[in-house]
């Protein structure tokens, strides 16, 4: 037997024209691909958002933002606002957001009263009324502003759900190289060098890596079906990038203080790590969960790694059900970023009350070092902003329904 898949290996390895070719096309110099970009959400959304802000350095104002609207507008039925609305309005006082109320991207005009939400998806699909929630969001934000709603998807596939597909106008990578590409070639004289190759080396990122009948794709097909079995079984022994994340969140939450965070659990095999306050441990509700884990806590925070995403979620495990009812009021009542609003509904139940998402660029191009620094940068926030209000509209929400603190 191992000598059968020493065999595959060798036959996949020697005199390969096609690997020869991939690897040429992989080998011309590309930016975006020497920074690990070809499938980081966050990178994409980073350069788009660049590109969409009239204030940015690529000396183009807002024409990208309004050639991007314009040529959504031109295929829409249901937006608020027309093509030539955008086409006569100035929006270089257009101010740019990045995961705002976890928002991909968020532009909005106060002049002129106009505000796009991105949702970028590069790999992962939508979660459980994601973009109902934005809308929401938004909605209440910018409540007189005139809402335009962007699903951007490699392909521009359409929302999943009914109601979304109303309200969300869809919006391939591949419209957008295409903008790209005129705007380079109509103004090359304006923008310079610098900014001119670097939009170039990005067009090529999306035709090379995100389009379906990419000359790579077309390749990459070609060879599996040709080394199958070689192919799997060089998959089957692939570096697990995310028992690496986990190991990596245990660490980050084990050398936080332990008067801060104390860790709870650490379920490797499903890349589940819970852990909780201790100060809630005081507090009569919390060492009262009727199953779950050994220490009783109805009450603790777990990181998921969910490919491709990391999320921080705070679980409500089974109890009382007046505790558990207090415990979604106290946070309810406050602005608390990510909260769900799954309200318990009877004693058995689990909750998520709060969800955040980490990262979302789990996947088999991504490294370590990358999102280790997405983990250490939310994580900082995290301490030292959202742990402290959540924990305060715990113990507020607790000391109302009992005066005494019992």
């Amino acid at each position: 037997m191992e000598l059968e898949k020493k065999a595959l290996l060798e036959n996949f390895v020697f005199d390969n024209g096609q690997m020869e070719d991939l690897e040429s096309l992989l080998s011309r110099f590309n930016i975006f691909e020497a920074i690990g970009m070809v499938r980081q959400e966050i990178r994409h959304s980073n350069f788009l958002a660049f590109l969409l802000n009239p204030s940015a350095s690529h000396r183009l104002g807002d024409i990208v933002l309004k050639t991007f609207l314009k040529r959504l507008l031109m295929d829409a039925n249901n937006a608020s606002i027309s093509l030539i609305d955008v086409d006569v309005a100035d929006l270089t006082d257009t101010q740019v957001r990045r995961e705002w109320e976890n928002i991909d991207i968020l532009l909005y005009s106060p002049k002129n009263r106009i505000v796009c939400a991105i949702e970028n998806k590069v790999d992962s699909g939508e979660h459980s009324n994601q973009l109902q929630r934005y809308r929401d969001v938004v909605l209440g934000e910018f409540k007189d502003f005139r809402q335009i709603f962007v699903y951007l998807t490699p392909v521009g596939i359409s929302a999943y759900e009914d109601e979304d597909q109303r309200h969300w106008l869809p919006y391939s990578y591949d419209k957008f190289s295409n903008l790209i590409d005129d705007l380079c070639n109509r103004y090359r004289s304006t923008i310079g060098s610098e900014v001119y190759t670097l939009m170039q080396h990005y067009s090529s990122l999306i035709k090379r890596h995100l389009m379906e009948d990419s000359e790579i794709a077309q390749l990459c097909q070609k060879i599996y079906r040709q080394h199958k079995e070689a192919l799997d079984l060089i998959y089957e022994h692939r570096p697990n990038l995310d028992s690496d994340i986990f190991e990596l969140l245990k660490n980050t939450v084990k050398n936080t203080p332990s008067s801060v965070v104390v860790l709870n659990h650490a379920w490797a095999s499903r890349k589940i790590l819970g852990f909780a306050i201790p100060g809630w441990d005081a507090l009569p509700f919390q060492k009262t969960c009727q199953e779950w884990t050994p220490t009783k806590r109805i009450l603790m925070f777990e990181f998921k790694v969910e490919p491709p995403n990391i999320n921080l979620v705070l679980m409500l495990g089974p109890g009382e059900l007046s505790n558990r009812l207090t415990i979604f009021k106290a946070l309810e009542s406050q602005d608390i970023m990510g909260f769900t609003g799954q309200k318990p509904q009877h004693e058995k139940d689990w909750r998520s009350l709060i969800h955040r998402t980490v990262s979302k660029n789990v996947s088999p191009e991504a490294s370590i070092s990358d999102i280790s620094e997405e983990i250490y940068s939310f994580w900082s926030q995290f301490l030292e902003i959202e742990l402290l209000r959540v924990n305060k509209a715990i113990n507020q929400g607790l000391s109302l329904t009992n005066p005494s603190g019992m």
